[in-house]
């Protein structure tokens, strides 16, 4: 796809459910419903994680810390290649990727589901009165919100590793940038990828371009997301 057809389609609102009269969902009201959804979403993976620890992680990790302190004499690894084969061969390794992974499937699963549901939206776009749809407007599959949902991630990833990286050389977020010109472009990539609904008719990033993922004003009129799927014609 040439450089002027892609620009031509990232801004062109398809018109084929013209009849639906749908109106591109502004930043401001996505980004508020995605201010509710962090919060139903931290409070579902706090559940998930208090019901892992009580029923068995909490043993594992008893059980790590006696062994770990009876081999090394200290309850605290620090990392030395003798401490670290001792954790990497150890259960509590796996069991918390294992963990790990799947508190970050509660909320691809929360948002795939809600957004391929009858409402196509998730609580807080609910609440915003907002649909999310694929680039024929159509209802999106599940496949599909999983895929939207990791793909909104990377730059959450990114900056875990900026934390991560600054954290372990012993430096400032700013230090990182100035660290390494991969680094800085990276960072501008993000910013600039991020930004780009603003220049948009549809209003919509790099990430959900790329996922097929649009966004209106509307609701649909079932009570409950497991009900027949339909976009209603109703906007604000």
């Amino acid at each position: 796809m040439s450089t002027n057809n892609f620009l031509f389609n990232f801004n062109k609102i398809n018109s084929k459910n013209s009849s639906s009269e749908l109106k591109v969902a502004s930043v401001f009201k996505r980004g508020l419903a995605g201010i509710i959804d962090i919060h139903i979403t931290v409070i579902l993976m706090a559940i998930y994680l208090e019901i892992i620890f009580r029923s068995f992680y909490i043993n594992k990790y008893y059980d790590f810390i006696v062994k770990f302190e009876e081999t090394f004499g200290t309850k605290t690894p620090k990392n030395t290649p003798d401490h670290l084969e001792f954790i990497f061969h150890h259960e509590i390794f796996l069991w918390t990727i294992i963990v790990f992974i799947s508190t970050i499937f509660i909320g691809a699963i929360y948002h795939a589901y809600f957004n391929s549901s009858s409402w196509q939206a998730t609580i807080g776009k609910r609440i915003m009165k907002i649909i999310i749809t694929n680039n024929s407007q159509q209802k999106i599959t599940f496949g599909q919100g999983i895929f939207h949902y990791f793909l909104s991630l990377i730059p959450y990833f990114f900056i875990a590793f900026l934390v991560f990286y600054a954290r372990k050389n012993n430096i400032s977020i700013f230090e990182t940038f100035n660290s390494s010109p991969k680094i800085l472009a990276l960072g501008i990539f993000f910013l600039a990828i991020n930004q780009v609904n603003i220049f948009n008719k549809k209003k919509i990033n790099f990430f959900d371009y790329i996922a097929k993922i649009e966004f209106y004003k509307s609701k649909t009129h079932f009570s409950y997301p497991w009900n027949s799927n339909s976009i209603s014609n109703k906007n604000d």
